[in-house]
């Protein structure tokens, strides 16, 4: 039987993910459908099914991609701080690129394969800090940790404060301070606000920090 062609050429399972993310940054995951994948690639729907399995092994694969796209430079040549920098905002540029299908990648594939490789270099950038195998797995699952519940919050996925502060603050006649929640009222503005980035360093910051106390001589 002659194989089907999309306007790109013969339909292949790379091109069923690449027009897979496509419609999902466009529309939205929970919008995406094999239908619209199809209709995308240009081919009937039951074509995809001589390269997928069903709709969650088009996610699965979806999130795979975006796993693959993570940058992995010579951390091995850099002070072992700097590469775990490096490792960490080569993660979230990745994630990025395509920000509506990121969460794939946040709550259902970390543990893949494809994410293997950034495992095998925040390892690496751990034991060069001076940690042993069980403290650098510790030590990579609260990386991997916080990079998933950083990121979730900049795609949207988990509150960050900055919509429902002032929202609180303009609805309500009383001030928060004689509400109940004092330390709200204090941290207001900056809870008002959230520079996704900065907050990322300060966190970055916080674990690296905690991990060159780990490894310091004891005095």
């Amino acid at each position: 039987m002659a194989q089907r062609l999309t306007r790109r050429g013969p339909l292949s399972r790379q091109e069923i993910v690449l027009r897979a993310l496509e419609v999902a940054e466009a529309q939205g995951v929970e919008k995406l459908s094999l239908h619209k994948i199809a209709a995308a690639a240009g081919v009937r729907t039951m074509s995809l099914y001589n390269h997928i399995r069903d709709k969650d092994d088009v996610l699965d694969a979806m999130a795979d991609t975006i796993l693959r796209r993570i940058s992995i430079g010579d951390i091995d040549a850099r002070e072992w701080s700097d590469a775990l920098r490096e490792l960490a905002f080569a993660f979230r540029a990745a994630a990025l690129e395509f920000p509506k299908s990121a969460p794939l990648v946040l709550t259902r594939r970390m543990n893949a394969p494809a994410g293997l490789p950034l495992v095998e270099a925040a390892l690496r950038v751990l034991r060069r800090a001076g940690l042993e195998p069980p403290a650098a797995v510790h030590v990579l699952r609260s990386f991997i940790a916080f990079l998933i519940g950083t990121l979730s919050r900049e795609v949207g996925m988990a509150p960050s404060y900055a919509a429902v502060i002032p929202e609180v603050v303009t609805s309500r006649s009383a001030d928060l301070a004689s509400s109940g929640f004092p330390a709200v009222a204090a941290a207001a503005a900056e809870l008002s606000v959230c520079d996704h980035e900065a907050e990322m360093r300060f966190g970055l910051e916080l674990l690296i920090e905690g991990v060159r106390r780990r490894t310091e001589p004891a005095t």
